[in-house]
């Protein structure tokens, strides 16, 4: 019987103390992002206005998650005029896979350095606008920090860089090949 409970003891501490560490949930949290220069598009000058993000993600474990973010950026056109004119407003939902890894800090807080990789659509208006389709999905990477506090809140920073070629032309990576973007995200991770 003291081997039972002795064994029901150990195992007990050892399963909290494992989910003490356990980095797996959800979150859910909201935010701005902003563009980082103007960009080359078939139009003319571009400029993106700061953008409103909405998103949510699962935590795997302390490396792997997965996102979902929804996000309304306002765009002005530089080719007809020098103070630019509302060309209209791009909706998109963005599927990415992450990979980092999450440092526990002593405080009972941890941050995650991570890489985000994924593909984004656009609606139909600003996929006819911006890249003469009717349905456009691109390709997006990120670089980024998230810190989840000990109550559960995160703040989350990155630079990510969205495809924003047309169809007719091949991605080759350059800077006005994409639309680059930095964000700066609040949320809660149950």
């Amino acid at each position: 019987m003291k081997k039972l409970i002795l064994a029901s003891t150990l195992a007990v501490i050892s399963a909290s103390s494992f989910a003490a560490s356990d980095h797996a949930g959800f979150r859910v949290g909201g935010g701005l992002g902003t563009d980082v220069g103007k960009y080359q598009l078939k139009q003319g000058k571009v400029e993106a206005d700061p953008s409103v993000v909405i998103d949510a993600g699962y935590d795997f474990n302390e490396i792997f998650a997965l996102n979902v973010r929804g996000a309304a950026t306002g765009f002005k056109d530089y080719h007809n005029s020098k103070g630019g004119n509302k060309a209209g407003t791009a909706y998109e939902l963005a599927v990415e896979a992450e990979a980092g890894y999450t440092f526990d800090l002593n405080s009972g807080a941890s941050i995650k350095p991570y890489a985000a990789f994924g593909a984004v659509r656009y609606d139909s208006k600003a996929s006819k606008v911006f890249f003469n389709e009717e349905k456009v999905v691109k390709g997006r990477g990120a670089l980024g920090a998230r810190m989840v506090l000990d109550n559960g809140v995160y703040i989350d920073g990155r630079i990510q860089a969205t495809d924003s070629t047309d169809k007719d032309i091949k991605f080759k990576g350059k800077g006005s090949d994409m639309l680059t973007q930095g964000l700066v995200t609040v949320g809660y991770k149950f």
